[in-house]
This record gives structure tokens, C-alpha cells and sequence, in this order.
């Protein structure tokens, strides 16, 4: 598989006048001057020391500093290491200790606090940084000591931390250009796609883009601050084509009173992902957008998704009672899952285990964590902590996190088949299920609902329903509204902080 500088000048090669990076509301580089950039800064890195299995971070709103440093860096063999821009101070110090970096690429927001953390800073937009993405002096720079391998880590992204702390995923440029490959033969991109990116690009599953959109020369529209007119606005004038969406996202942008399914009319695809989706919510994604709608599965340890369900299993739903309603899909061609029971041996059909792995697009390991990383790989298999069920068709539902698993009275008690129920109540839009601990049971279910807009159901209606649809025992003791959930970035509700909403 082609090292990731391989791929852009090729890409530079057969399309070297295409819109390669459009920012909303800022600049457009075209395939051949974002090749020249990459080249000239990954010059500038090498004259500062930066060299082949090197790390550099970035920290940035959104913006070019991210092609910039993830393509300037691939010519190295060194890798990158966003950092995302809305966290804290002391936890940017804390990741820029573990990742141990060379030096940092930032936006004027992002500087201060890598600056405080002893890291020398290259900030955009400064003449510094214009300096360093144009031509050097012969004198001045200096050329790679050796061009990268396919092996070499070209991107270390740190999981969200949501259940513990954060780990590096390294990725690898193999890795990155099969998955580029794989995305476009599954989502089925066009000739000339034209992508939007409306989530942080810090996070993977827009980032992984920077790499997947050279497997084809397509073109990469970046909306920096979502808004639902913004997202509208930009389908509508760049004429995008394919998409991914948090289920937050969405429902924003259906709500809008600007939304008209006409201004749509370029978009072929919606990927949606990255948190649970509710059975209403798809159901009206399918009758009021017109477009073919795609929910991935996947984690930054296997490079992104590689479970779908996709245009055509969503056409087949019959209804809200159709099981696969909320599925996760079927693993992508090269791609083989395994759902383990906790006491080892596969699931049967219907049974809940925990979803492992095998694919050519896995992670190499956590940074600096080889006993994180033997816990997580094991004989070419990925064990991801999630849990599912799987019909007779290989469809998979997912049903929670191992770590979220709520052990009452030596039941094991899965979140999300509680939060499926929950949402199937008329008057709630979202839930999250957690335990808490009890004196008899050890812990117990409770769940933190989100009602419908003008919407009040009892908490004793709602438990109910989960008894009766469930079992007892999986009856919330407690049911608490809320106005919104803590959520990370990218939208996901940050469970560790379930426990606050009882305060």
C-alpha cells in the first residue's frame, strides 16, 4: 500500500487545478499548491530537528494548519497529533507530556496553552508560518533524511477519553490508504466527490478524511463552526455530495425553518455516526432527506468504520418494528467480526457479546502503552469493548460498552437495550442509562431522559415500560430529566459525568 506522500502526488498529478481543500469562509488550495505546502513545511519541520518517527501536534479550530500538518508530516515518517481545541488547559500539558512531541503547529486560539507547555509553536496565518509553507533558501532548509515507509505512524489520535483516560491510537500510513481505499469502494464515491467535513477535524472520523480524499483527488469543503444555516448553505453552494453527521447535528438541521429538502439536491449520501441514533430520528431522516443515508461503525483503533448499514438496508426497512431499525450494519468486505462471550466461545445468534475485530486497517498500538496495547490486540484481533448482537444475516446492533455493563445482582444489564426501549416512548427523544451503586443488588439501572420538545411522560410510565419490555430487574430505580446531556466534541454523551446529573 502507497505511503501517504505517494497518494498526494498523485492525486497533484491527475487533478492539479481541483479544489482539494475548501474552508468555509477562508481560503481554497488547490491539489497542486496543497502538495508544494506539504512539501515546503515538511522542509522547514526537517531544518528544526523534526525527523522519521518524530511526533508534532496541532491544535487547531479548524481550518488549513490540519492538512497542513498531517500531509507535511507523512513526508517525514513522522506523525501527527491533534489535539483538540476546547480542551483544558492542564489536559492539553498532560497529552503534550505523554506524546512527547517535537513541536507544535497551531491557529492564534490554540497557542497559549502548547506554548505554556514548554512546546516551541509554529502559529497560522503568522509570517512565520507563510514563511514556512513557501519555497526555502537552499540554505535555510533541509530535505528528509530518508523517505517514509508504509509502516511508519503518520497519526496518533487520542481517544476521547470517555470512559478513562486517553490513549494515542498510531495509526499508520499503510493504514490510512486502506482505509481511504475501503471508504471510497464502500460509500461509493463518485469521480469527483465533493465532502463535507462539519465535525472537528481533530476528531477521526472527519480527520481521517485529510487522507482518505487523496485516494481519488476529491475535494474537502470544511465548515469550521457548525450552525444547521451554515450546513445548509454550504450543501447547497459547494454542491457537496457525501457527508457525516453527529444524530445532534441532524435533528438541528431538520428542525431549522430554512430547511427545504431542495437545497439538498447535490447531496447523494449522509453517513451518520459517532452516538445512538433513535428509531424516530432514522425514520425521519428516510422521509424527509433526499439523499441515501449510511450508519457506520467503528472505532479509531480500527481507523474508522468498518461495519455498515447502507442505502440499500436503510430502503428496506419496513417500519418501526423492523429489528434491523438502529442497526449497525454488516462488516465491509475484508473486514471479519467476532461477537465473544464474556466466558469465551462465540455468541449465538440474538446473544449479547463483545465485538472483536480482524481487518487490514487496525491500529499498530496505544503510544507509549504496550500493556494497554497486548490488552486490546491480541492474535491479529481487536477487542473494542463494545457490545452487540448479531441476527442471522450478520446484521449487528450494538448493545453498549462492556465498561458500561451494570452488574445487579450478578445480572449483567446492558445500557443500551434499556435506552432503546426508553426511546421508543412517544414523549422521550434521548436517554442514557447508568448504575449507581445499591446496598443489596450492588448496583442498579438509572436512566437520565431527555424529553420531547413539549413532552412530560412519568417517570413510573417510563419504567414501566422497560419491565415490561425487558425484565424487572432492568427497570430504572431512578429516572431524572434532563435539558441536555454532557457531551464530548464530536456529540456523544460523556458517560463518566452520568453520575453529576443526581447531584
Amino acid at each position: 500500500m502507497s505511503p501517504v506522500p505517494r497518494l498526494l502526488r498523485d492525486a497533484a498529478a491527475k487533478a492539479p487545478q481541483r479544489p482539494a481543500v475548501v474552508i468555509d469562509g477562508g481560503p481554497t488550495l488547490r491539489y497542486a499548491e496543497l502538495l508544494a505546502r506539504s512539501e515546503n513545511l515538511a522542509a522547514w519541520l526537517a531544518g528544526r530537528g523534526v525527523r522519521r518517527g518524530d511526533r508534532v501536534v496541532v491544535r487547531a479550530a479548524g481550518g488549513v494548519v490540519h492538512f497542513d500538518a498531517c500531509l507535511a508530516v507523512a513526508h517525514l515518517g513522522a506523525a501527527c497529533v491533534p489535539v483538540p481545541a476546547t480542551m483544558a488547559e492542564a489536559a492539553v500539558a498532560r497529552l503534550v507530556e505523554d506524546a512527547r512531541p517535537a513541536l507544535g503547529l497551531s491557529d492564534a486560539g490554540g497557542a497559549t496553552a502548547l506554548r505554556r507547555s514548554g512546546l516551541e509553536t509554529l502559529v497560522a496565518d503568522s509570517a512565520d508560518y507563510r514563511a514556512a509553507v513557501s519555497p526555502r533558501q537552499p540554505d535555510t532548509t533541509q530535505a528528509p533524511s530518508s523517505p517514509p515507509a508504509p509502516g511508519d505512524t503518520v497519526l496518533i489520535s487520542y481517544t476521547s477519553g470517555t470512559t478513562g483516560d486517553p490513549k494515542g491510537v498510531c495509526l499508520s500510513q499503510a493504514t490510512v490508504a486502506r482505509n481511504a481505499a475501503m471508504t471510497e469502494r464502500d460509500q461509493g464515491f463518485g469521480t469527483h466527490e465533493v465532502y463535507l467535513s462539519a465535525t472537528p477535524l481533530y476528531h477521526a472520523s472527519a480527520g481521517l478524511r485529510i487522507f482518505t480524499m487523496l485516494h481519488g483527488a476529491h475535494t474537502h469543503v470544511v465548515l469550521p463552526r457548525f450552525s444547521p444555516e451554515g450546513w445548509l448553505r454550504v450543501v447547497e453552494n459547494k454542491r457537496v455530495t457525501s457527508t457525516i453527521a453527529v444524530p445532534t447535528q441532524i435533528q438541528r438541521i431538520l428542525d431549522h425553518p430554512e430547511y427545504d429538502p431542495a437545497r439538498l439536491k447535490s447531496l447523494r449520501l449522509l453517513v451518520y455516526g459517532a452516538g445512538p441514533s433513535t428509531r424516530s430520528l432514522i425514520l425521519r431522516m428516510r422521509r424527509e432527506l433526499p439523499c441515501g443515508l449510511y450508519h457506520g461503525y467503528g472505532l479509531t483503533e480500527s481507523c474508522a468504520v468498518v461495519c455498515g448499514f447502507d442505502a440499500a438496508d436503510h430502503q428496506a426497512l419496513t417500519g418501526p418494528d423492523d429489528p434491523r431499525l438502529g442497526s449497525v450494519g454488516r462488516p465491509l468486505p475484508g473486514v471479519e467480526v467476532r461477537l465473544r462471550r464474556p466466558v469465551g466461545g462465540d455468541a449465538a445468534a440474538g446473544e449479547v457479546g463483545e465485538i472483536l475485530i480482524r481487518a487490514p486497517k487496525l491500529m499498530s498500538g496505544y503510544w507509549g502503552n504496550p500493556a494497554a496495547t497486548a490488552e486490546a490486540l491480541s492474535d491479529g484481533w481487536l477487542r473494542t469493548g463494545d457490545l452487540a448482537t448479531a441476527d442471522g444475516d450478520g446484521y449487528l446492533t450494538l448493545a453498549g460498552r462492556s465498561k458500561d455493563v451494570i452488574i445487579s445482582g450478578g445480572v449483567n444489564l446492558h445500557p443500551a437495550q434499556i435506552e432503546r426501549v426508553l426511546v421508543g416512548h412517544p414523549g422521550v427523544a434521548e436517554a442514557a442509562v447508568f448504575g449507581v451503586s445499591h446496598p443489596e443488588w450492588g448496583e442498579v439501572p438509572v436512566a437520565a431522559v431527555r424529553p420531547e420538545p413539549n413532552a412530560d411522560p412519568p417517570a413510573d410510565e417510563l419504567a414501566n415500560l422497560v419491565g415490561d419490555e425487558l425484565d424487572r430487574r432492568s427497570r430504572p430505580r431512578r429516572v431524572v430529566f434532563v435539558e441536555d446531556f454532557p457531551r464530548t466534541a464530536t456529540g456523544k454523551i460523556r458517560r463518566s459525568d452520568l453520575p453529576l446529573l443526581l447531584d
